[in-house]
């Protein structure tokens, strides 16, 4: 509330407390009383505005509840583990084996399913390199500490699945 309001208020209390003590004079004591609870009120009205406006406002709890999620900057866990899989591939052998062929084998698997083809026939569909890593018969690598794939090699692999999936 703004103070001419309150100003305003408090005098038209003032006037109707005076009319009243005219008129009942032997209830001035709880006329008086009743003055000075809506002049306090009016005070208290002020200096809440004043607080009110010197405090900045928080959301509340309740308000908190019903406001929708904020957007999440967090990356999705199966994008991590997929990044960690062919950051581990370009490491070693063991690791493309065992690691990033079971990721890249059911994605062949479902895109070359949409074209009426099963994995084991798809071989004409794939580049030679992804054809090689996704195979059914690729065997397990003799030396599991031989080197891995060049992420260039990843690279070509994977615009080779984007190709597939969208013709």
């Amino acid at each position: 509330m703004r103070p001419p309001a309150a100003i305003a208020l408090a005098v038209a209390a003032g006037i109707s407390a005076g009319i009243l003590v005219l008129v009942l004079p032997d209830r001035a004591g709880g006329i008086a009383h009743g003055l000075l609870v809506v002049l306090l009120a009016l005070a208290l009205a002020i200096g809440l505005e004043r607080l009110r406006r010197t405090v900045p406002p928080r959301p509340s709890q309740f308000d908190g509840a019903f406001a929708p999620p904020a957007a999440s900057r967090a990356r999705p866990a199966s994008l991590a583990r997929v990044e960690r899989e062919v950051t581990l591939a370009t490491g070693t052998a063991f690791d493309i084996h065992y690691r990033l062929r079971p990721v890249l084998e059911p994605i062949a698997s479902g895109l070359l399913l949409r074209r009426g083809v099963d994995l084991e026939r798809g071989r004409e569909l794939l580049e030679p390199e992804t054809w090689d890593l996704v195979r059914p018969d690729r065997p397990a690598p003799r030396d599991r500490a031989a080197p891995g794939l060049p992420i260039a090699v990843v690279e070509r692999v994977v615009s080779d699945l984007e190709r597939l999936a969208c013709s």
